[in-house]
């Protein structure tokens, strides 16, 4: 058989550096798809989720994780307004 190894994505590595540094699984895994769908989509440099912000969304992590939460989701789902309004009252942001 032709066996790869397995390679993690750069994603997959700030997934685990952060959930290591004490972000929440669920912000984590929200944050490495942020990384990932701009990598993927090819998002413009003025739209969250490049390689160089990588260090900033793990401090945004750690020091406001319900506000990051939010504009994860903002990043991710633009147009449900539904889940941003939901997560907003769940999170106790207005």
């Amino acid at each position: 058989m032709n066996e790869q190894p397995v390679t993690n994505f750069f994603w997959d590595d700030w997934k685990q550096e952060a959930i290591a540094a004490g972000v929440a699984a669920p912000l984590a895994a929200l944050g490495s798809d942020v990384l990932r769908l701009h990598r993927l989509n090819r998002w413009g440099d003025e739209f969250l989720g490049t390689f160089d912000d990588a260090p900033s969304m793990l401090v945004m992590c750690l020091e406001e994780p319900l506000e990051t939460e939010l504009m994860f989701l903002e990043n991710l789902h633009p147009y449900d307004t539904a889940l941003i309004a939901a997560t907003k009252i769940r999170l106790g942001l207005k």
